[in-house]
């Protein structure tokens, strides 16, 4: 897992991953980031081979796959999804999380990758929206 929880950490998070498609979705983000004034307000993870649940909640202190509201699991009946948006980019999802009004943002980029936890990759094949 590879974490950026500063502007410049962030800013710098393009220049860190080795995958081309990741590199340029990263640069976008950043720029974007930038121009809106969110680096500030944005904690980016890359979530990668190995990466578990547990590991995730380690560094974030909350699970994706779980709803906080009603303590329901990704698979159980009554599972509402936990964060605000969730997009197919191929090669890997994005999730973004917003906590608050001030536009505090978890990004997370989940690899698309045999290794990464299943449940978390089947939770965002089910309900990512494709890459346009």
């Amino acid at each position: 897992m590879q974490s950026f929880d500063t502007a410049k950490a962030i800013a710098k998070a393009p220049r860190v991953v080795t995958d081309p498609q990741l590199k340029n979705l990263l640069s976008d983000r950043v720029r974007d980031w930038s121009a809106l004034g969110l680096l500030d307000l944005t904690h980016l993870v890359i979530v990668e081979v190995g990466d578990t649940d547990a590991s995730i909640i380690e560094e974030l202190g909350f699970s994706p796959l779980v709803n906080p509201l009603n303590g329901k699991r990704f698979g159980m009946e009554g599972f509402v999804l936990p964060f605000d948006y969730i997009e197919d980019h191929g090669s890997c999802f994005e999730l973004i999380v917003t906590v608050g009004n001030d536009g505090f943002a978890f990004v997370l980029f989940v690899r698309d990758r045999v290794g990464v936890d299943p449940k978390l990759l089947s939770m965002c094949n089910t309900h990512a929206r494709p890459l346009r």
